[in-house]
């Protein structure tokens, strides 16, 4: 499955993870793993978190994410591609097009605070309904499966709000 979330902070994996059983391998900007040294890599890749190349089509990435779906691990993708703070939700293709060339399920998921995040703040991470992606593996499917995501994410987000 791909974990699907809005993105308000660096803790936000933390918080999903800690709302769900298995360990959810995060796909995250490669600068983690090339300018915060070895002990912040070691322990990224300790955590099953692959980078990937931001604003590129980072092929390797998307192959290794493939491959853990093969092999029944959940993967999970931050679909704006940076952090957002304002609330909004507007997610690119990539975590759609990975889900119907694979034929996986989607997990939305919704990350909220009514602060900045520090100790003891509190931090509300909604899991929505599984999005079963279309048998169909077109462009066209991914695009729809984008919206969907986008439709699902933001509504949770409202309720929250």
């Amino acid at each position: 499955m791909i974990i699907c979330s809005n993105h308000i902070s660096f803790f936000d994996p933390v918080a999903i993870g800690l709302g769900i059983k298995r360990q959810i391998c995060f796909m995250a900007k490669s600068e983690f793993f090339t300018d915060c040294g070895i002990f912040v890599r070691a322990f990224l890749k300790a955590c099953g978190v692959f980078s990937v190349k931001r604003g590129s089509s980072d092929i390797r990435s998307v192959n290794y994410a493939a491959k853990l779906l093969a092999d029944s691990k959940a993967v999970g993708i931050f679909p704006q591609g940076k952090i957002v703070k304002d609330g909004s939700f507007e997610p690119k293709a990539g975590a759609a097009l990975l889900a119907v060339k694979n034929h996986v399920p989607v997990l939305p998921v919704f990350v909220w605070t009514d602060g900045k995040i520090r100790p003891f703040s509190t931090v509300t991470v909604t899991f929505g309904e599984v999005i079963i992606p279309p048998d169909d593996h077109s462009l066209r499917a991914a695009r729809q499966l984008t919206q969907t995501i986008k439709e699902r994410i933001n509504t949770i987000g409202e309720a929250k709000n």
